[in-house]
């Protein structure tokens, strides 16, 4: 299953609009693999709580197979280098949380893709909103975007 989305690629103007029609096709994805009976449920709510709280004017949202990934745009544009990845380890019932920064690294390299992890951490399947926003709030560039 693939989203349906426009051509939105790195470099795009990230509009309110666009980024709010991405994001509820995102819903939608996850929707569905929910219906087909995947666990994927705690993302699903994840993505009702960023349209919810408006940050799907902000940020970027993509797939990587399970996970959602939350994008920085930069400058108005869309771009993948400050990228957050959510997972659910289905194993551990919980809710892993990985973000990296690329910015000026090499991405075929093996040593700055070490260097790009810049935070992470896991939560119970209930306290992924509040990872996300305690993560928003010590990360000034995504922080900023929230409040101009």
């Amino acid at each position: 299953m693939t989203l349906n989305s426009k051509d939105i690629t790195q470099g795009t103007e990230a509009t309110a609009t666009n980024l709010k029609e991405k994001w509820a096709e995102t819903l939608s994805f996850y929707d569905q693999l929910i219906s087909e009976c995947n666990s994927l449920r705690p993302i699903s709510i994840l993505v009702k709580y960023i349209i919810e709280k408006g940050y799907n004017n902000y940020y970027f949202p993509g797939t990587s197979l399970f996970s959602l990934l939350i994008s920085l745009p930069i400058d108005n544009k869309v771009n993948y280098s400050k990228t957050l990845k959510v997972e659910i380890d289905q194993l551990r019932n919980i809710v892993k949380f990985d973000y990296r920064d690329l910015t000026g690294l090499n991405r075929d390299s093996t040593t700055d893709l070490e260097k790009s992890l810049k935070w992470s951490d896991t939560c119970q399947y209930t306290e992924c909103c509040d990872t996300l926003d305690h993560f928003i709030s010590i990360n000034e560039d995504w922080l900023a975007k929230t409040k101009k």
